[in-house]
């Protein structure tokens, strides 16, 4: 699922000036965000907080694309260009 990277921001602004301390925990933050979009599991908050933050998952294997150890497929390395160039914009 793509998001509109100007909707997730307003959508972020808006939690945290709702509930200030959002802005002080990423996990509780996604949690907040998952549950509105839909994931409707009462131990969400906490079954993230045991294991590994998405963007920590994210960032190593992007690391890992960069140092050639994983090579991604070109369908997805395009559609990660073409989100890149979409996010660049609106930011």
């Amino acid at each position: 699922m793509r998001i509109n990277t100007q909707n997730m921001r307003d959508k972020i602004e808006a939690l945290v000036k709702s509930d200030p301390e959002l802005a002080n925990d990423d996990k509780r933050l996604i949690a907040t965000i998952w549950w509105q979009e839909g994931w409707r599991d009462p131990e969400l908050l906490s079954n993230l907080k045991k294991v590994s933050s998405p963007e920590t998952i994210r960032r190593t294997r992007a690391k890992l694309v960069e140092e050639g150890v994983i090579t991604p497929s070109e369908k997805t390395q395009e559609a990660r260009y073409q989100d890149y160039k979409q996010a660049r914009m609106v930011i």
